[in-house]
């Protein structure tokens, strides 16, 4: 079972003309945006929820298994994914709420910014209107003890945000912070092969 951000309405149809889109796929400026996705409260790894237990839908974004976001189901399609793709930002950021209880007051319920994929391919996807698009490129994930607390970017408001473009310096600030720090896109890839069975 898959499922989009949010139910589908009438208004949520309508799109604009994307069968001949500008995407925007070299000479990138070092800046990006913010994506959000629904954390797994089963992994203390910062994978998506894929067997819903946030009752939210079984989620299939961000799809790392091929480093993308928007593979199967569109997410913040024509808001924040094609914006991306037409813009000249080279990352788009991975932001979750940490759902892990067991991963400590320090993390449970706070937001973070996780990992990062770095603009390469726009993919035309088929789905059940007709087509979307997906963004892939290489892809980092860090462990939420290596991640980017959310509010040391955007402070009080880190709990109301979905999406949100970066500047230059808050780009480098992130990127600042990952260097070093191991990905554990593998581990994550693996973890939700073991999530997967549980449906």
């Amino acid at each position: 079972m898959t499922t989009t951000c949010t139910p589908r309405t009438k208004s949520s149809r309508r799109r604009p003309d994307l069968t001949r889109p500008d995407f925007r796929l070299s000479d990138l400026s070092e800046t990006g945006r913010l994506q959000f996705f629904f954390h797994s409260p089963r992994s203390t790894y910062p994978i998506r929820d894929v067997t819903n237990d946030q009752r939210q839908g079984h989620k299939t974004e961000p799809h790392i298994e091929n480093n993308t976001e928007n593979y199967i189901s569109e997410c913040y399609q024509s808001n924040n994914i094609v914006p991306f793709l037409c813009s000249n930002e080279k990352f788009l950021f991975l932001f979750t709420t940490c759902k892990n209880q067991d991963l400590g007051a320090k993390y449970y319920d706070r937001r973070f910014i996780v990992g990062y994929i770095i603009k390469e391919r726009a993919l035309q996807r088929p789905d059940e209107h007709g087509i979307h698009w997906a963004v892939q490129g290489e892809t980092k994930l860090v462990s939420f003890h290596d991640s980017f607390p959310l509010e040391r970017l955007v402070g009080s408001v880190a709990p109301h945000i979905r999406m949100r473009t970066l500047t230059e310096h808050e780009t480098q600030t992130i990127l600042d912070h990952f260097r070093g720090s191991r990905n554990i896109i593998a581990a994550c890839k693996r973890e939700i092969k073991r999530l997967e069975v549980q449906v």
